[in-house]
């Protein structure tokens, strides 16, 4: 049965076409007009259809370049939370000596969970702990030294203006995601009407869609990639670099006797969901169950045995 409905959507957004190719793909269309456009039969299609790919083309740069500034806030915050860590790590010694032992009283108060306060806890416990610990460092300045209050207060504050333009510039990226995506619908459904437009102007031909559109341009090719590891115990390593597509899917089998967790990265960075898979458990979702970006995948081994797997990319 016709699919009367697809006609009233539109064409053209579909998760196997990423943003890049529906603009190459418009650009191509934008072209084939002009090369068969007798009389100027498609002047408006196509000065419409430019207006679309170049509010498009201008959202998908700001996405790109906002995405970057967050990925530089992420990685400043994260570099100095562990100049943090080895900082405190150093200081929580001195404070068992000046303090006269771990046990004692003021020691206890001070750091009262030692350094687990501050490692592989979440980033709200992290700022909890260490502005808790700053009050100490004001309460016992004479015995811990005016030079540390000033320090972790002054790498503190660092610490807390990069979280803040993070969260800034996540928020960018999220308003210039839907905005992209709005561009995207507005150009998708610009094409729907060229076809229309092409299909009125071209009834019954044979040759008329191969004439103004390039469908190749929308997909990738159809093709396998078949990655195989064995990651060491407790470790984590890349399994390899990507083409993001939504649509690309993850086929993994677990073959080997560690469990093991697989996800992928974007700029170096973690994002998105991860799967964990136990031995011989096996996983198939699509590239946009990880993320809505990303340039490679990683596997985590936290076992005390090596692991095996075998990971298969299908676009």
């Amino acid at each position: 049965m016709i699919d009367l409905q697809k006609i009233i959507d539109g064409f053209f957004i579909e998760k196997d076409i990423t943003h890049e190719r529906l603009y190459n793909f418009s650009i191509d269309n934008i072209q084939k007009m002009v090369n068969n456009n007798a009389g100027g039969i498609y002047d408006d299609n196509i000065a419409n259809t430019k207006a679309a790919a170049e509010n498009f083309q201008t959202a998908m740069s700001k996405t790109t370049g906002d995405t970057g500034t967050r990925i530089g806030g992420t990685t400043a915050k994260d570099l100095q939370r562990t100049a943090i860590e080895e900082y405190l790590a150093i200081q929580i010694l001195n404070a068992a000596v000046v303090f006269n032992g771990k046990k004692t009283a003021n020691y206890m108060e001070t750091y009262p969970n030692g350094m687990d306060s501050f490692y592989s806890v979440s980033k709200e416990t992290f700022a909890t702990n260490v502005e808790a610990l700053i009050k100490k460092a004001n309460k016992f300045e004479t015995i811990l030294g005016t030079t540390f209050k000033t320090t972790i207060t002054a790498m503190y504050s660092t610490y807390s203006t990069a979280d803040d333009n993070q969260v800034d510039a996540t928020a960018d990226v999220s308003d210039d995601i839907k905005d992209e995506n709005t561009a995207a619908i507005a150009l998708a459904d610009q094409l729907t009407d060229n076809l229309f437009d092409i299909a009125r102007n071209n009834r019954r031909s044979t040759t008329a869609i191969t004439t103004f559109f390039t469908l190749s341009l929308l997909y990738p090719q159809h093709r396998k990639q078949i990655k195989k590891g064995k990651p060491e115990k407790h470790s984590e390593t890349e399994v390899c670099t990507i083409e993001y597509s939504a649509g690309k899917r993850t086929h993994i089998h677990n073959t080997g006797a560690a469990k093991l967790t697989f996800g992928m990265k974007l700029g170096g960075l973690k994002v998105g969901a991860t799967i964990t898979l136990l031995p011989d458990e096996k996983a198939n979702e699509p590239f946009s169950f990880y993320f809505t970006n990303g340039d490679s995948l990683y596997v985590v081994n936290n076992e005390d045995v090596p692991g095996m797997y075998q990971l298969d990319i299908v676009a």
